[in-house]
């Protein structure tokens, strides 16, 4: 009687251990997939072409006006790029339709320009508005300004880039490609130097 027992003690803590492994070996690889995923939409090598190809084509306008932004004013941390920003297309009125037929045919959603410098203040923003500073969140109207004016997944995005090269300003963009039968829509993002 006592060896029955025994086996059926052992048979149960076999079914807890294997289970509980396989359990762990579940949600490890559906970690590894989610991550995969999400890796997919950030920096697509198609998408990073169109942002190279869009940021060229905006620095041939009034570039220096869009960074001066940036450099005179220490507590911004990133400028948006577009049509309705007048000093990027001062001089250049003729150039704002082609740039509206560029954006619509690269389904662009947004684009930015950001001090690569400021890349871990935003790091350390909360969705509150205040920033992490040395352990003690401070009100900041830079983070706050970044949760207002970024959509969650680019501030996502923003967070996951780390550069190896030398560059004081990265160009982002933000793709909205829209499936025409559904029309369910899902971001891309990619970034270059500036």
């Amino acid at each position: 009687m006592n060896k029955r027992g025994f086996v059926f003690v052992e048979t149960i803590l076999a079914v807890v251990v294997l289970s509980t492994s396989l359990l762990l070996l579940y949600t490890t690889f559906n970690n590894i997939l989610q991550s995969e995923k999400t890796r997919v939409y950030f920096d697509d090598a198609s998408f990073i072409f169109r942002t190279y190809y869009l940021k060229d084509r905006v620095s041939h306008l009034n570039l220096a006006n869009i960074l001066s932004e940036l450099t005179d004013n220490d507590d911004k941390y990133f400028v948006t790029v577009g049509l309705e920003n007048d000093k990027l297309f001062e001089n250049y009125e003729n150039v704002k339709d082609f740039m509206q037929i560029m954006i619509n045919n690269f389904e662009v959603s947004q684009m930015i320009i950001l001090k690569e410098n400021k890349i871990d203040n935003i790091r350390n923003c909360t969705e509150d508005g205040r920033e992490n500073v040395d352990g003690a969140l401070v009100n900041s109207p830079a983070c706050n300004e970044v949760y207002l004016n970024l959509t969650r997944e680019m501030i996502d995005y923003i967070k996951s880039i780390y550069i190896d090269i030398s560059t004081s300003y990265i160009f982002i963009t933000e793709y909205a490609v829209c499936d025409k039968n559904t029309g369910n829509c899902r971001s891309y993002y990619s970034w270059v130097g500036v």
